[in-house]
Formats: structure tokens, sequence, C-alpha cells
């Protein structure tokens, strides 16, 4: 039987929500039942000899939490992605290792407590996308990808201090990532994108779901508040931020009990282009980059100038 029985029954439903990461089997398996695990048990968080609720009839944390082949620390390579990442090694959370920020834009399931405005992880295709959220999320130093429960999913982290062993399992620096893209230009590629663009005169047979739309909108304009943070005159720069607002409450109010209208959309699509046609100049002044329709990093309206989906911009 596994220890502390008494004490799972309680707190296994929290636990299995909060402590779910067991990518690969950590310590002596022999210790683990429903709802205890090395994350519950061994974490850092629990102290020098782990959480003492677990140590009865034999079970101690010398026996259960040692790691003997625990790999070594992830260096940055200088060889460019996918080569610099390594291959059977996951980075574990360790109750102090996750970043915690809206990946909404990347993932839309397999998110912390179903919320992916505040989560270390997503479900994702490609440890290329997993690669790119490392390199736009500022606190993100590592990332980790590979299966968890029947899905492929991605993990943010702030140190690699939580290394393990996990077979199929890919993690890298923030270094070992694509290319970060210069976000004046992410932000008129999307709003010019061929998909939004369709979408200019409201719901029509090209533009079946505005609610893709407003969430193609607001990927372009957080690119553009990025890009001009600090940089313009503050009247500007509030023309930006209402924009932000707006989109951000249209796209709420379409599962709101008052709804807006079909002609809502047209008219809140018109304040967005006056303020991007407003800046297309600059923005076109910037730096620009190559974009590759085989690059799995990429979320829709850069790869292939479709919309986003109705949460994130990899929903194909």
């Amino acid at each position: 039987s596994s220890p502390c029985s008494c004490v799972h029954m309680v707190l296994f439903p929290l636990l299995l929500a909060f402590w779910s990461f067991r990518a690969a089997a950590r310590g002596d398996e022999s210790c683990w039942g429903p709802g205890v695990d090395w994350e519950f048990c061994c974490a850092k968080h629990h102290g020098p000899k782990g959480n003492a609720d677990c140590w009865e009839g034999g079970y101690n944390y010398d026996r259960c939490c040692f790691e003997p082949n625990a790999p070594a620390k992830l260096e940055e390579t200088g060889q460019p992605y996918p080569s610099c990442a390594r291959q059977n090694t996951v980075l574990y959370h360790d109750g102090e290792n996750g970043v915690f920020a809206d990946l909404s834009h990347f993932g839309h399931g397999g998110c912390f407590m179903n919320d992916c405005k505040k989560t270390d992880k997503f479900d994702a295709v490609d440890p290329a996308i997993c690669a790119r959220a490392c390199v736009e999320v500022e606190e993100c130093t590592h990332w980790s990808f590979g299966e968890q429960q029947g899905a492929k999913k991605c993990f943010l982290r702030k140190s690699d201090d939580g290394r393990g062993t996990g077979r199929g399992w890919t993690s890298g620096t923030k270094a070992c990532g694509p290319p970060r893209l210069p976000d004046a230009f992410v932000a008129l590629t999307a709003a010019n994108s061929q998909g939004l663009v369709a979408c200019d005169g409201g719901k029509a047979e090209t533009c079946p779901d505005p609610g893709t739309a407003i969430n193609t909108w607001l990927f372009a304009i957080k690119h553009l508040r990025r890009a001009f943070e600090g940089r313009i005159d503050a009247d500007t720069m509030s023309h930006i931020h209402r924009i932000q607002e707006d989109s951000t409450n249209f796209k709420n109010g379409l599962t709101a009990e008052y709804r807006p209208t079909d002609k809502d959309f047209p008219r809140q699509v018109y304040n967005n282009r006056l303020i991007f046609k407003h800046l297309y100049d600059t923005m076109a002044a910037q730096p620009k980059a190559d974009l590759d329709p085989n690059d799995a990093s990429l979320p829709n309206p850069l790869r292939f100038g479709s919309l986003c989906g109705k949460e994130s911009c990899y929903e194909l």
C-alpha cells in the first residue's frame, strides 16, 4: 500500500489538479500510489527531508526521493534550434520552477486549472511552439516538451533545477528556440493577413466567425503595444490601450448574456484599422523577418495568413 493513505483520501482531488505533472517516474516508483507522487512528497518546498506526511511504514525520504541519474544542467550550446535541444530530459516544476503567465495565444487546452491566462503549461503539437513561447515570455529561461496524460504538452520554467530523465521528452534553454520576431513586424503582418482583411466588412461567407477575427486582432494589438510601449507619445499610446480594451470587451461579450450584434464588429475593426494605419509607416520601417509556412513555431496569421482560433493562435 502507498504511504499515509488517510491523508490522500482527503487531499486527492486537489492534489490531482495541482500536482498532476508526472511526465516520468522519479525516485523509487514503489513509493507512489494514487494522489501520491514525487512532487507531493519530495519537492524542494517541503524542506530537506520532504513532506513529513508521506513517511511511515518503511517509506522515507532517502528511500523514495533519491535520484541517482539526474541529468546535467542545460547549457547554451551556441547551436541553432532544434540541434541545441536535449532529448530525454524533462524539467519539473518542483513547487518553484514554473513560469505562470498568459499563454492563451499559444495554447487553448491543457492549462493549469483550465486557465490559459495564468498557466505554466499548455497542449502543443510541436516542441517548436514551446521553444517560441519561452522566447516570447520574459520570465522564462527554460522549456520542456513531452507527453503527459495522453497529450503533448509544453512547460515553461524559470530554471532547470527540476531536471529529470524522461523518455521522449525534449528540453532547452531560452536561447534554444526560434529567433524572436520583431514585434512591429508581427503586428503589421497579422493585421494585414489575408484572413483578417477578409473580415473587415464583418460576418460573411469569407468571415463566418468574428470571434476568431477579434482574437487575431488581439494578437496583433498585443505585439503593437510591445513594439511601441515607451517609444511614442502618450496620446497615441492611449489609443492603442483603448483598442486593446475594446477588442477584449468585444471578445468577452461574445459569450455574455447581452452579445454584440453583427454591426458592432465592423465598427471595432474600423477603430483598430485607424490606429494601425496611423502607425503603418513607422511599423514598415522596423526590422523584418523571413516566414516559412513549414515553421511549426509560427502562429496561424504568420504561418498561413489565416485567422487565430477562438482561443489560441495555433488552432487549425
